[in-house]
């Protein structure tokens, strides 16, 4: 057996919560109430199940449940005397989830739901700031009243700014924005230090190279010496002669260095054919080389 209690939420806050934690529609149809027991057929999503719900005089209420296919509980729910379609979000509570409905048929009514154990745990629940007027003890906002009868006038729902920085706590750590999580981040990115910069990397040794066996090496012939060609001896300059103080002077000069020439050359012709060729046996006697020298004959130009 369970208890459940139920508080009126104002539309706003519902709207924030079902933003940030999203939804599951769930669809109902109940049948009329008989001997204080109420069944009804339930679809969530691919699930399909018919509930039967006992209650006592004191309140609590045992709930059994029955799968069957989605294609009887579509036809169950054309049979059924009134339905209800609402989507629910989960949000945790003071550990245990609290269930928060938003009708969408018949439209208009935001209420939470939390269950309990038994009625001790119920009674030891403090309602936080955000949840509105309870209505646990009003039989029309049970959920198969809201089906067959419709959304009771519950009236303008009050919001406080306590209220919404509730909720504002209650959904932000998850999503990491909390207060608290926005100054424990300053604190840890103000202290933590720089990373250090990256090793240099140090290429690979090279592998040895194994030695190979001293019939198999080859060596290498050795480089010829090359001979070293001697500097040529620096040519003394000649040493400056005075200019020929005449025309004259200087072609008389010029015609002895030609003489000595000519003279230089008779002689190396000379000492070259000193010794004749001997004449061949059928060669001519006559024809022995006769030497002769050229001497050219000097004109005295003005």
């Amino acid at each position: 057996m369970s208890v459940v209690r139920r508080f009126l939420i104002a539309p706003s806050l519902v709207r924030l919560i079902r933003k940030e934690r999203g939804g599951a529609r769930i669809t109902e149809g109940y049948f009329a109430p008989q001997a204080g027991r109420t069944s009804f057929v339930r679809i969530d999503g691919q699930d399909c199940h018919l509930v039967l719900v006992t209650t006592d005089s004191e309140g609590r209420s045992t709930e059994e449940r029955t799968e069957v296919p989605r294609a009887h509980g579509d036809a169950l729910l054309d049979v059924c005397s009134g339905k209800a379609a609402y989507e629910r979000t989960l949000v945790p509570l003071g550990g245990r989830d609290v269930q928060i409905d938003r009708y969408v048929t018949p439209a208009g009514l935001d209420i939470a739901n939390v269950s309990f154990d038994d009625e001790a745990a119920a009674n030891a629940f403090s309602a936080p700031t955000w949840f509105g007027t309870e209505v646990s003890k009003e039989a029309a906002y049970e959920r198969h009243a809201v089906a067959i009868q419709g959304v009771p006038d519950a009236g303008e729902i009050g919001l406080s700014n306590a209220a919404l920085n509730a909720v504002l706590d209650l959904i932000e750590p998850r999503f990491g924005f909390g207060s608290s999580v926005r100054r424990s981040s300053l604190t840890e990115s103000s202290s933590i230090p720089a990373a250090p910069a990256p090793a240099p990397v140090t290429p690979p040794a090279p592998a040895p190279v194994a030695e190979m066996p001293a019939q198999e090496r080859v060596e290498a012939p050795a480089p010829e010496p090359v001979a070293e060609t001697p500097a040529a001896a620096p040519q003394p300059s000649p040493a400056p002669t005075e200019e020929p103080k005449s025309a004259a002077a200087a072609e008389e000069k010029g015609d002895a260095r030609i003489d000595d020439v000519i003279e230089s050359l008779s002689q190396a012709l000379s000492a070259a054919i000193q010794q004749p060729k001997e004449p061949a046996k059928d060669d001519n006697p006559g024809g022995s080389f006769e030497r002769w020298t050229v001497r050219p004959r000097r004109t005295n130009q003005s």
